[in-house]
């Protein structure tokens, strides 16, 4: 009975191994990557500086190995040449600070050539004595110039084109201790165009001693038209010299001197 026994507890043995083999492990849910979006990054834009084309002007600097370069300051034009001559036995290196060219070997009499094409300033030295250092200072091109807006060109009245009498009333006299005062009361103003055809928009300035007292705007139409006019108001002034200023679209300004009168009519 115990071998019969000993024999299940093996039988069921199996059976657990066998069957725990075949069992699949569950498969887990795959976790989804999120997608990974490419940042475009902008190009930054560079503004070229325009290259100047050569404009046949060379500038000499010698070339010292002791005293360096002669001039050591030199102001050109963008497309100028630079002539670099060594005008001493002893060789010297020419370097430039900014690489605009490679170490140039210079022997006596020898010289080196380049043009400016670009703006700025541009530093060179010996490779021999770094310390004695010349600088090509080349300007900024200038703007081409813009052409002027035309004006109309500003004519000058005919002297016989109007016929303009200015008068005044007698100013009355209100003068005292050194200080000079007149009434202004009455003007009147006739204008007449004489002799242009077409019509004449212009403006009427009464004026003493450069102060607008009055002004009319009005327009003759054709020749042989006529406008009057008389003051609005009573005017204290510092002086005699009353004007007439007609300023005339498109012809120079004219004035006339008030002559004074017992009566303006």
């Amino acid at each position: 009975m115990g071998q019969f026994k000993s024999i299940i507890l093996i039988t069921v043995i199996g059976l657990a191994v066998l069957l725990s083999g075949c069992t699949e492990k569950p498969v887990g849910t795959p976790t989804p990557v999120p997608a990974v979006t490419a940042t475009t990054t902008a190009t930054p834009v560079i503004t070229a500086v325009p290259e100047a084309t050569p404009t046949g002007i060379s500038e000499l600097v010698g070339l010292n190995n002791r005293r360096g370069f002669i001039p050591d300051n030199q102001t050109i034009n963008p497309g100028d040449e630079i002539v670099w001559e060594n005008e001493e036995v002893d060789a010297v290196t020419l370097v430039s600070k900014e690489g605009v060219f490679d170490a140039q070997f210079l022997t006596y009499q020898k010289q080196y050539r380049y043009v400016f094409k670009r703006p700025g300033t541009y530093s060179f030295y010996f490779e021999e004595n770094n310390s004695l250092i010349g600088t090509i200072i080349v300007e900024s091109m200038a703007a081409t110039p813009q052409p002027t807006p035309s004006v109309p060109a500003i004519k000058q009245l005919p002297s016989d084109a109007l016929y303009v009498i200015p008068r005044m009333q007698t100013l009355t006299n209100w003068s005292s201790g050194g200080v000079m005062k007149y009434e202004l009361r009455l003007l009147k103003v006739e204008i007449h165009n004489q002799l242009i055809d077409t019509s004449l928009s212009i403006k009427a300035q009464v004026v003493s001693d450069g102060q607008v007292l009055e002004e009319n705007s009005f327009t003759l139409e054709k020749q042989g038209s006529s406008y009057e006019f008389t003051n609005q108001n009573n005017h204290f002034i510092n002086s005699t010299n009353v004007t007439l200023r007609l300023l005339i679209a498109g012809y120079q300004p004219v004035e006339y001197k008030f002559e004074e009168v017992e009566n303006v009519g």
